[in-house]
């Protein structure tokens, strides 16, 4: 017999009975954006970027579909194409996309104290109490593959 490892979601499950979301909310808010502190960035760091804004476009997505019906006042922020961008209009759309994200991030958490909805991660739709602590650890990830684009003096 052997013994597996729980899944991911059913330890975020956990966590999220003695987690406080807003707590995490302000900690999301709190962090500092790579793409803001001063530095030099590797040859790489155009590619890395147009990775980590499309997939912070795509939780923004699983949120806006979560929250379907409760949209109201929450505008549909237009993107251009990645691909033709430089690497300062990606450092200046990772910091607008970041900020619409915990936008939207913030109208889950508030329509979710008083609605039953759901968002979509690792392949289920959870609540918003199990989303963020999700989310976290998805934004805490993309922010390591920028640093990781930093070039060291």
């Amino acid at each position: 017999m052997t013994t597996r490892d729980p899944h991911p979601l059913n330890l975020l499950r956990e966590e999220a009975r003695h987690a406080d979301p807003r707590a995490v909310q302000r900690d999301l808010n709190a962090r500092p954006l790579p793409t803001l502190e001063p530095g030099e960035w590797s040859a790489g760091a155009e590619e890395a970027l147009r990775d980590c804004i499309g997939m912070e476009r795509k939780i923004q997505m699983e949120m806006r579909i979560g929250l379907e019906g409760h949209l109201d006042g929450l505008p549909l922020r237009r993107t251009a194409p990645l691909a033709g961008m430089t690497l300062p209009e990606l450092l200046a759309e990772h910091a607008e996309g970041r900020r619409m994200l915990l936008r939207v991030l913030d109208r889950l958490l508030t329509v979710g104290e008083t609605h039953d909805i759901r968002a979509w991660t690792m392949g289920e739709e959870v609540p918003p109490a199990v989303y963020i602590l999700a989310l976290r650890g998805r934004l805490a990830r993309l922010d390591g593959y920028i640093n990781e684009e930093r070039v060291t003096p």
